[in-house]
């Protein structure tokens, strides 16, 4: 079976100048909760969708967030999507 390949990935500053990033997934903080965007997809069946995780499913980390954390999807305009972490109530 073929190794997924990375996805390219660019960071843009403020001036819209793009920089690749070599990288093999980047994290994105948002208050306390975290989102981990693979680079690389998890399957070669994966190749062309982005795997979202929360900071309680990457991979050493589950026991940082106790009862774990979920993503809100909610549609924004017509190619925007707001994903949100929320953290899992303890029942």
């Amino acid at each position: 079976m073929e190794e997924p390949k990375p996805y390219p990935v660019f960071a843009i500053d403020k001036d819209g100048n793009r920089f690749s990033i070599d990288a093999a997934s980047i994290i994105i903080q948002l208050e306390e909760e975290e989102i981990e965007i693979s680079l690389l997809p998890p399957h070669p069946v994966f190749q062309g969708k982005l795997t979202l995780t929360t900071g309680s499913a990457i991979q050493g980390r589950e026991q940082e967030r106790g009862a774990g954390t979920r993503l809100i999807i909610e549609p924004g305009a017509s190619n925007v999507v707001h994903i949100t972490p929320k953290k899992n109530e303890n029942l």
